[in-house]
């Protein structure tokens, strides 16, 4: 891959994961009921599917965030001499990094498509873990406040495991959505943000650290 594929990768994973995350944010705060529609059973309110909402914004907005940030970290390692032009150039094609204003343009994308995504992640991440978890159609419940998504529950009688809002109580176990077996639950909800979020650090250090200049080799006359 050449620096035209890095620079197009980033963009377009970068703006999916930030539309993605903002749409889960938006409909945490209440604004928007589509996610909670697209979640759960019956298509409940956004607010009865937060958890659920929150769940799978950390995996997918995880997942996309890792992938954008390997994009890059490519980047930032193979090209440019500056800070400024080892992150992609997006929209302003032929832009000049070197100008002042072309820095704080720089700055601003990097914070929009990192600093955004990291947010996004650990305030869906918080919203799931405050939701209850149920075995479904049975008497089986436990508090938001007393698990942790980390180690979730196991079913005792073979029924699905689902995550609902916080405070429901013993209401049925219909509401929610389905958790992934205990195994994949903590690789995909903890391990994929944790993962995306090292892979962006180690991009932003590779952008602002300093490069050792390569040394040329003198070549020796003989007379």
């Amino acid at each position: 891959m050449n620096k035209s594929h890095f620079t197009q990768l980033w963009q377009w994973l970068s703006i999916a994961c930030v539309l993605f995350l903002a749409t889960s944010i938006i409909s945490l705060q209440g604004g928007s009921e589509f996610l909670g529609r697209l979640f759960g059973d019956k298509g409940g309110n956004a607010a009865d599917n937060n958890p659920a909402i929150g769940y799978f914004g950390a995996i997918i907005g995880g997942g996309l965030f890792l992938v954008a940030s390997i994009a890059l970290l490519l980047h930032a390692r193979r090209y440019g001499s500056q800070w400024h032009s080892r992150i992609p150039v997006i929209w302003l094609e032929g832009l000049d990094t070197a100008a002042w204003e072309a820095k704080v343009f720089q700055v601003c994308i990097l914070l929009i498509f990192v600093g955004m995504p990291f947010a996004g992640i650990v305030r869906c991440m918080a919203e799931a873990e405050s939701g209850d978890i149920c075995e479904q159609n049975t008497r089986n419940f436990y508090k938001g406040s007393e698990t942790t998504l980390l180690w979730a529950p196991t079913a005792k009688e073979g029924k699905q495991m689902r995550l609902r809002k916080a405070g429901a109580g013993e209401a049925p176990c219909t509401s929610g959505v389905e958790l992934f077996p205990r195994s994949l639950t903590p690789l995909a909800f903890y391990c994929l943000p944790l993962a995306a979020t090292g892979m962006a650090t180690l991009a932003v250090f590779f952008i602002f650290s300093s490069r050792k200049p390569k040394s040329s080799t003198a070549s020796n006359e003989t007379t």
